[in-house]
């Protein structure tokens, strides 16, 4: 009996040190090699925002100006477009909200992740409206829910700032740097 309790013991501790080892061999690879997926370190996916470099993000700034005032307001665009979700608010703002573009390509994002991080493409500079805001519907649609959300004051115009959202990451620290990419002045009177 004391052979095969010895056996057992001794088949036991080779397994414990057998998987040690192979665990120990498969994250070396995964670091050394990427291994694919799935795996215990992940491996950096090509075409991924931050692959090889900073990301960047475009995220539309909206200032409103009332009649009878020259300061203007701060809206989110997810306000104006609440209570839709807000991969829905930015789909929208993205496409109603950024002036036109030749390129259908996002600017910042590889082709695989378009499903994902679809962001507008425009040149620097930008200043035409969107054939959306462009559509005196959309203008009416946008003073009188601009004036629901302020009640008593009557909206002028909207400015659509496109600002460019670029994040570094350098190992332990992390910069951001803002920069305004388009400049759109949308006429709510009349």
């Amino acid at each position: 009996m004391r052979s095969s309790t010895r056996r057992r013991t001794l088949l036991v501790r080779s397994m414990f040190l057998a998987v040690i080892a192979l665990l120990t061999a498969q994250a070396a690879y995964a670091y050394a090699v990427q291994e694919p997926y799935p795996s215990f370190a992940f491996p950096s996916f090509e075409g991924a925002p931050d692959d090889q470099g900073p990301v960047r993000l475009l995220r539309p700034r909206l200032m409103v100006r009332f009649i009878g005032s020259d300061e203007p307001i701060e809206v989110p665009y997810q306000r104006v477009f609440d209570p839709a979700p807000g991969v829905v608010a930015d789909a929208i703002a993205y496409t109603v909200f950024a002036p036109p573009s030749l390129d259908a390509a996002p600017r910042s994002i590889k082709g695989q992740f378009r499903l994902f991080l679809q962001q507008p493409v425009f040149i620097h500079g930008g200043q035409s409206l969107s054939p959306a805001l462009r559509d005196p519907r959309t203008r009416v649609w946008l003073r009188s829910r601009l004036a629901h959300l302020f009640p008593g004051r009557t909206p002028r115009s909207v400015e659509v700032r496109w600002l460019e959202h670029r994040r570094a990451a350098d190992g332990p620290s992390e910069s951001e740097t803002v920069t305004t990419v388009a400049e759109l002045h949308v006429p709510l009177e009349g």
